[in-house]
């Protein structure tokens, strides 16, 4: 049954947890079909609840789906054997109300940070956002009137034999899994000297993972101290979420400004992201107090 989650904001100790595991965060789709053990898989249960801050102006949640049957269920049809998601234990599906503003960016805000926790927590992942069946997982997690499953991730243990390693890889080839952009290529300085806590944030963006790898984000940091972050990218969903549905580079920009708030916040710097006004460039812009030091702690 549809239900609401009571999230606040984040705290020092938690991004400072979602910080260090984006460093160990690596996309991988075959695994053991070990389930989740119990005492992970009750932190991972509470974070999904209570533990992730919202993104403002939108209604979004996240729930743990358990059972090697039920994940194959929502992977099964696609790319036949090749591309799916195998032996997978769980998965964590992130629901949006497509009804709200900003709902896109907002999943991808919220569902990186259960991404983050679960791979703190030591599970293997991997963003699954076209590849697998919305309709399949929202039937089995019931739906509230506007809600959509937007995208999943798969939460265990990978496979490390070497035929699972072949497999990552031919899925990975030709996405240039790994290339990132250099950091002035998805940054933008209006003619001042950013506090270095913004270069360990930018670093942080540069790499948060994207639909193809695509990094369709650009960072500008203002004179007056604001930062804000543009979508680039204009490719569209092969199967919108609805009619009319926006693009879904706004999903990854939502976990690149995740990204950005955890290493901030992790080194003491108290920012908040306030949407734009309308859907469109820029997306947001992150403030901070006008007290905050231009050194780290």
């Amino acid at each position: 049954m549809a239900g609401t989650t009571t999230t606040g904001q984040m705290t020092r100790e938690t991004a400072i947890q979602l910080y260090e595991a984006i460093e160990h965060r690596h996309s991988l789709r075959s695994y053991t079909g070990e389930p989740l053990p119990q005492a992970e898989r009750e932190h991972l249960l509470q974070f999904l609840q209570n533990g992730w801050e919202p993104y403002p102006g939108a209604r979004t949640r996240a729930v743990l789906l358990e059972g090697t049957e039920t994940t194959a269920k929502i992977f099964k049809g696609f790319l036949g054997s090749y591309g799916a998601v195998k032996g997978a234990p769980a998965m964590i599906c992130m629901i949006a109300n497509v009804e709200d503003p900003y709902f896109y960016e907002a999943t991808g805000y919220m569902g990186e940070q259960c991404v983050l926790y679960a791979t703190r927590l030591g599970f293997d992942t991997c963003w699954i956002g076209g590849f697998f069946r919305p309709e399949v997982a929202g039937e089995l997690i019931g739906l509230a009137k506007g809600e959509r499953v937007l995208a999943v991730s798969p939460v265990g243990y990978a496979k490390k034999d070497g035929m699972s390693s072949l497999y990552e890889g031919l899925f990975k080839f030709g996405t240039k899994r790994g290339a990132r952009k250099p950091l002035e290529q998805i940054s933008y300085l209006e003619d001042v000297v950013p506090p270095r806590w913004f270069d360990r944030g930018l670093e942080a963006v540069q790499v948060a993972p994207s639909s193809y790898n695509k990094q369709p984000w650009h960072v500008f940091y203002h004179k007056d101290g604001r930062i804000s972050v543009s979508s680039i990218e204009e490719y569209k969903d092969k199967k919108p979420v609805y009619r009319g549905a926006p693009n879904s580079s706004r999903l990854c920009c939502g976990i690149a400004m995740l990204h950005l708030k955890a290493a901030t916040r992790a080194l003491g710097i108290e920012g908040h992201w306030i949407p734009g006004e309308e859907p469109g460039n820029p997306i947001a812009v992150y403030y901070v107090p006008e007290n905050v030091q231009n050194e780290l702690e």
